[in-house]
């Protein structure tokens, strides 16, 4: 079959490429290996920006219901002084963000396909990629699909990244991410995130009374907490957070995953184009990897619009210039973070501490720090 964008991944930002560039009037289809569409149970940050792009695609008011607002955030070190507070007053802002279930966004995203005249092709694996002088020709499990763009939106292990020979650079955080969702009793819509000696502790309200959280610990420490009892793991959070947090109760089964880091060396080539985290992955403490995947779709859509197909050279060059600096800086930032709270010198220890506190006093360098969070 014939398409001017084929797009492999259904997820979030694959869903909001095939909407965003089929409205621009491009015949485009989404291939996924999944039988079914994906209902991720995770939560994620929705930032300004990336609300005002779902909101542009018809998409948002659809999920704003379930989209928890977060007014604040704060940040501090357990083994320390350091404190650091954004609050959205500060920005002139209704919010920082909305905490969202992943799930939600992607069943309102694929239920606009039809509606948008996106075709959706389930239970098929990319097999090869051959290209020609104005075309791309996918074989998929199934059939064989042609294409002016080949888009990747399927993840870290990328099919088509890898059958593009795109390279990649990849490394682990050494660290294991473990999730669960609380009932709490004190719930200000506030993002609560301590830098423990194992690793970083965050709790994310999602409604009045519940919150999610991610506590991303240390290899060499991980299987002890990943063993503890519900009732061990709820009285080692809560020991951990040194404020105020109220009661906690487990509410959901804990799911634990390694944490890796993967920037691709390019993000387009020959018609062939990484979005998301085929592209790129960063560690999660920020939780802005969402809103960096968004933020790709919204670049190469704006240069579609602009450029045409007939145009692929362009939009390439523009695509790769304008989206790996912006992914590389974060990456690069989180890097830094991690590193430095991982560090038990005592000195690197007292610097991060006034760091921390310096930034908080400093209005012009919290006002950047909110600019990234809020419009990456």
């Amino acid at each position: 079959m014939n398409f001017d964008l084929l797009i492999i991944g259904s997820g979030v930002v694959g869903s909001a490429l095939a909407i965003k560039t089929s409205q621009l009037g491009y015949k485009v289809a989404i291939i996924d290996s999944r039988e079914t569409f994906p209902n991720s149970y995770r939560h994620l940050s929705v930032n300004q920006k990336s609300k005002a792009f779902l909101n542009g695609i018809d998409v948002w008011k659809k999920i704003e219901n379930s989209a928890f607002p977060y007014e604040q955030i704060k940040v501090w070190d357990q083994e320390g002084t350091g404190f650091i507070e954004f609050n959205a007053k500060e920005a002139n802002l209704p919010n920082l963000g909305f905490i969202v279930r992943e799930g939600e966004i992607q069943k309102n995203l694929i239920e606009q396909f039809q509606k948008n005249n996106v075709e959706n092709f389930w239970g098929e694996a990319l097999l090869k990629i051959d290209y020609s002088l104005d075309e791309i020709v996918c074989n998929t499990s199934k059939q064989i699909h042609k294409t002016k763009m080949i888009i990747g939106c399927d993840g870290m292990n990328s099919k088509v990244r890898e059958l593009s020979g795109i390279d990649f650079r990849s490394w682990s955080y050494n660290q294991t991410a473990i999730v669960t969702n609380f009932k709490t009793d004190i719930n200000d819509s506030c993002i609560k995130q301590t830098f423990t000696s194992i690793g970083p502790l965050a709790l994310l309200p999602i409604k009045e009374d519940e919150s999610t959280m991610i506590w991303s610990i240390d290899d060499d420490t991980s299987y002890k907490f990943i063993s503890m009892s519900d009732e061990e793991f709820t009285a080692e959070v809560k020991n951990k957070f040194s404020e105020q947090i109220g009661k906690l109760e487990m509410v959901s089964k804990r799911q634990h995953f390694p944490l890796h880091h993967l920037s691709a060396k390019t993000f387009a080539n020959n018609g062939v184009f990484l979005v998301g985290d085929s592209a790129h992955h960063i560690h999660p403490l920020a939780g802005l990897g969402l809103n960096a995947g968004i933020g790709d779709v919204e670049c190469l859509a704006e240069l579609i619009k602009m450029n045409g197909l007939e145009k692929i050279k362009e939009i390439t060059s523009s695509y790769n210039r304008k989206r790996i600096p912006i992914n590389l800086g974060l990456a690069a930032s989180m890097e830094a973070f991690k590193r430095g709270f991982s560090q038990k010198n005592i000195w690197i220890k007292l610097f991060r501490n006034t760091a921390f506190n310096l930034a908080n006093k400093l209005s012009p360098l919290k006002k950047k720090f909110m600019e990234l969070a809020t419009e990456l």
